[in-house]
C-alpha cells in the first residue's frame, strides 16, 4: 500500500512534475559580466571625472568701471574679492551693490559652466550601452 493519496482515476496526487532534459538556463541577453564591469567603470570615471571638472570651476569677473574684481566657484560662492583703492571713496551702500552684482554675474557665468559640464555628462553617459541591451527610450515625447 502506498502512502500517497490517489486520484479518482488511479494515478498519483499531486501529480509529478516532469523532469527537464538538462538544466534550466538563463535567457541569452549577449551582455556578460565583463560588458558589466566595463560599464560600471566607465561610468564612475565618468562621475570621477565630473565632481574634478566641477570643482575646478573658478569665475573671474570684473565690474564694468573696474573697481570690484571677484571669483567665485562653481557653487556661486564668493572665493576672492579685490576693490579697488578708487572704489574706497564711493558710497557704501553704492560700493555693496556694485559687489553683489559683480558676483552675481560671476555666479551666473560659474553656474552656466557646471550646466554644461553636467549635460556633457548626461549625453555621454546616455550614449555609453551595454552591447546587446535595446536602446534608452526616447524622452522627448
Amino acid at each position: 500500500m502506498t502512502d500517497t493519496p490517489s486520484t479518482p482515476g488511479g494515478g498519483q496526487f499531486p501529480p509529478r512534475a516532469p523532469l527537464p532534459d538538462s538544466p534550466p538556463m538563463p535567457p541569452n541577453f549577449g551582455i556578460t559580466f565583463d560588458d558589466l564591469e566595463a560599464s560600471a567603470r566607465r561610468a564612475l570615471e565618468r562621475m570621477q571625472s565630473i565632481g574634478e571638472s566641477i570643482a575646478a570651476i573658478a569665475v573671474d569677473e570684473t565690474s564694468e568701471d573696474e573697481n570690484i574684481s571677484v571669483r567665485v566657484d562653481a557653487m556661486g560662492s564668493l572665493t576672492a574679492l579685490r576693490i579697488h583703492d578708487d572704489a574706497m571713496s564711493m558710497d557704501p551702500r553704492e560700493l555693496g551693490d556694485l559687489i553683489v552684482a559683480t558676483a552675481t554675474a560671476a555666479a551666473g557665468k560659474a553656474f552656466g559652466q557646471m550646466g554644461e559640464r553636467i549635460t556633457e555628462f548626461n549625453t555621454l553617459s546616455a550614449e555609453d550601452t551595454l552591447p546587446g541591451a535595446p536602446p534608452p527610450p526616447d524622452r522627448e515625447a
